[in-house]
């Protein structure tokens, strides 16, 4: 049984591209593009075992979307995985820290996508 990921990309491409590499590591994966997309889909289902979530959305952040899903007891085992171009420094201790959100840097391999997946 494959797990599944919601991608969380407003760049269409390279949302496109990383459905592909989940694909690859045995994830089937959907994709919105905005924390309010990601949201009302959140609130439909809870059939995912990880979300891949760009940290510059269009109408907030990763962590915006992080907080809201860590506010709902019904994703209390919903592992994150923040990619962003920016350098980890950049984020506060406090997302650097949770033992739920994983930090990849843009840009990144698929061998370094497996690996942040286990």
């Amino acid at each position: 049984m494959s797990k599944r990921a919601l991608i969380v990309e407003d760049d269409k491409d390279l949302g496109g591209v990383l459905m592909e590499l989940l694909e690859v590591l045995n994830y089937e994966s959907e994709l919105t593009q905005s924390v309010g997309e990601s949201v009302h889909l959140l609130k439909s289902t809870d059939l995912f075992d990880v979300l891949v979530i760009d940290y510059a959305l269009g109408d907030g952040t990763g962590v915006d979307l992080i907080n809201w899903c860590k506010g709902h007891v019904v994703f209390k085992d919903l592992r994150f995985i923040l990619i962003s171009g920016y350098d980890k420094s950049y984020f506060a201790p406090s997302v650097m820290n949770d033992p739920t959100v994983t930090f990849l840097q843009k840009p990144f391999t698929i061998a370094q996508l497996k690996n942040t997946l286990g």
